[in-house]
């Protein structure tokens, strides 16, 4: 299964009867903002902001907490 699932450009989270799966292309996207970004959760949550906002999503709470600072 687990070839399966990289074949088809998902990346299973086990090794052994995977029950979720990632995308590869989600990956390579979180590497390219890490590879740029100290902070990368802000990063993708912006970008994710940005990327919903263009297709119509409003935002519908505004309060967002730092999880951790860069060193």
């Amino acid at each position: 299964l687990p070839q399966v699932l990289i074949h088809h450009g998902l990346f299973p989270t086990v090794p052994l009867q995977p029950r979720i799966a990632v995308s590869l292309e989600l990956l390579s996207f979180y590497r390219a903002l890490f590879e740029r970004s100290c902070n990368t959760i802000n990063a993708l949550v912006a970008a994710l902001k940005t990327h919903y906002t263009r297709r119509g999503f409003q935002l519908t709470d505004s309060h967002v907490s730092l999880w951790f600072r860069c060193s």
